[in-house]
């Protein structure tokens, strides 16, 4: 991360904190809010690195933090004494209570400047267990000193304890516009517009999943994908045929795919006044958000059968079979770990 990072879709939320700062209205925690793969944790290290600076221009609110001073060499280096990152440690899915305890012993401490603010940044803020929340309580109830914490979430804070939200000042991070993304997008990679628009299009608002995506080579697989399924309504490749190729990429590309296409069949059904097949099609995307949502709470079922299973639904689905039962086999996927 560059110190002068600040992205063309952050500019009003920037705005909004650099006033609060000018009036000594700053407030003490932030709830940062938005897409993953939108940019939050860069909006909240190059907030840190603005308030840490020694040099900043207090009177321009784009400003960023100057790049030369020393306090911006050691955000720059990842090594701040008074800037520190909290997530999951490696191969867990929450934040432990004693990472927390850590970070009180460490707010309470002298700064490495006089005067100086220190800056946490938590992420994923629901990734605070019940013990780790309580335990960040008494830090947002009463910071010591000058402390600044910055709470990252997704778009859905509601998934968080409420104490904890009703402590921070909520930050919501607008998705960038395709006009913002495409130009952002165009000066980070070589690629040519219609491979960018094509990995937009996978990751809406989000362009720095967007290049993720790109880099990982999903857009082309994604047109793959698509030439097997009319492979498959062809009768030259079989849901398991298609499922074994799609589970060499994380389940959930497939099942966000499908459920892409299932909303552009209930669209097309409902165009031409076929509610039957319509309401089919919704509810089978209705199952893919279930199971999508199954496979993200850590839960391990089979892929390859679920896979095999979401397609051989979809043949049925978009071929002469009555379409009315088709959701049984999802559903027995969402409730059956």
């Amino acid at each position: 991360m560059t110190l002068d990072s600040l992205l063309p879709w952050h500019a009003d939320a920037w705005s909004q904190v650099m006033s609060q700062q000018r009036h000594q209205r700053l407030a003490h925690a932030y709830l940062v809010s938005g897409l993953a793969g939108s940019g939050r944790k860069q909006f909240a290290r190059t907030l840190a690195a603005r308030l840490l600076c020694e040099r900043p221009a207090t009177e321009n609110l784009q400003a960023t933090a100057c790049g030369q001073c020393r306090q911006c060499h050691l955000v720059e280096a990842g090594n701040h004494p008074d800037l520190h990152d909290i997530s999951p440690e490696e191969g867990r899915s929450s934040i432990k209570i004693d990472q927390i305890r850590a970070i009180s012993r460490v707010v309470n401490q002298t700064s490495n400047q006089t005067d100086a603010i220190k800056v946490i940044i938590i992420q994923p803020a629901e990734a605070l267990g019940l013990a780790a929340a309580n335990a960040l309580l008494k830090n947002l109830e009463e910071p010591p000193g000058k402390t600044l914490f910055l709470l990252i979430s997704g778009p859905s804070v509601a998934k968080m304890l409420p104490t904890i939200r009703s402590r921070c000042q909520p930050l919501p991070l607008p998705p960038a516009s395709v006009e913002q993304a495409m130009a952002w997008m165009a000066g980070q990679s070589e690629a040519v517009n219609v491979e960018l628009s094509a990995a937009l299009a996978l990751s809406p608002g989000a362009p720095m999943q967007a290049l993720a995506l790109l880099e990982e080579g999903i857009p082309a697989w994604h047109k793959l994908v698509h030439e097997q399924l009319a492979g498959m309504a062809a009768g030259r490749v079989s849901p398991l045929e298609l499922a074994k190729y799609c589970n060499a990429q994380p389940p959930n590309y497939a099942i966000q795919l499908m459920q892409a296409l299932s909303l552009q069949k209930t669209q097309e059904a409902l165009a031409a006044q076929n509610t039957k097949k319509a309401k089919a099609f919704l509810q089978f995307g209705r199952e893919l958000i279930r199971i999508n949502k199954l496979l993200g709470s850590g839960a391990n079922p089979n892929s390859l059968m679920t896979l095999e299973t979401i397609f051989s639904t979809w043949q049925d689905a978009t071929g002469d079979k009555d379409v009315t039962d088709t959701r049984a086999g999802l559903q027995f996927l969402a409730t059956n770990r």
